[in-house]
């Protein structure tokens, strides 16, 4: 706790200066530290000044992008495989053919995708704190599997 007050005083010095900052709201009061048993101790005051200044550190931000990006990809496919089973049940041979070409474009640029994703996972879980948990890659192949079985089923 030490390191993190000589760092906060030094910065707190360093924003006053020789200014009065009495008049600012909350001066001289106490900060609030919720019980948050999941941070440490010696990093909560920290925790507390980043979250009264809405900063977030970058992992977090990018643990939400992942998230996103992760739901999306999952719904995408969902709906491209229902397309695609509706198409290929068709009883026009031509429409048929043309989900089948396009089913066959859609999978290669999920496979993409989600090779793109799985590099951002990757380099998200290198840039993580000690005990945060990692990330899972994606396999686009059991996804798609599973796509097709869950929309053939309905």
């Amino acid at each position: 706790m030490k390191k993190w007050e000589r760092i906060v005083d030094r910065l707190i010095t360093d924003s006053i200066g020789d200014g009065d900052v009495s008049h600012l709201p909350g001066a001289g009061k106490k900060l609030s530290l919720k019980d948050d048993s999941s941070t440490p101790g010696e990093l909560r005051a920290a925790f507390k000044i980043m979250q009264d200044h809405n900063v977030t550190p970058e992992w977090i931000e990018v643990g939400v992008r992942l998230e996103q990006m992760e739901s999306a990809l999952r719904s995408q496919i969902e709906t491209r495989a229902r397309r695609y089973l509706s198409e290929k049940n068709s009883i026009a041979a031509d429409q048929a053919a043309r989900g089948e070409s396009s089913w066959k474009g859609y999978i290669e640029k999920f496979r993409d995708r989600i090779e793109r994703y799985n590099r951002d996972v990757l380099l998200y879980n290198l840039k993580l704190p000690v005990g945060i948990s990692h990330r899972q890659t994606l396999n686009a192949e059991a996804l798609i599997q599973r796509a097709l079985r869950k929309e053939a089923e309905t």
